[in-house]
């Protein structure tokens, strides 16, 4: 049975890696008052299978969030940068390594 979850996010709303137990990440999403988890699935593929899921999400956020700035720029007509809250040296490393999806 396939669903489909549409969010917007708001004030609030995160992502996270938590791991409860060792050996089980979980990455979650967290809008309002839903949250939504990624946990590996079972058997001796389930990592493999969750790291190709979380680096090709990790691409597409990436090129998300490269696009919604553009947006943000052109409607407010400034060039403000990145909202990346990291440094522009480890925003660089991590887009390289978000390139292991392609």
């Amino acid at each position: 049975m396939g669903f489909y979850v549409l969010a917007r996010p708001e004030e609030g709303a995160f992502s996270a890696l938590v791991e409860h137990m060792p050996g089980s990440p979980s990455l979650i999403a967290a809008i309002g008052d839903s949250q939504l988890a990624v946990q590996t699935p079972d058997g001796p593929d389930g990592p493999k299978l969750a790291a190709q899921f979380a680096w090709g999400l990790a691409k597409a956020a990436t090129e998300f969030a490269a696009r919604c700035e553009e947006l943000h720029q052109e409607a407010t007509n400034t060039a403000t940068g990145t909202f990346a809250p990291v440094s522009e040296g480890e925003m660089a490393r991590w887009s390289a390594a978000v390139g292991r999806a392609e």
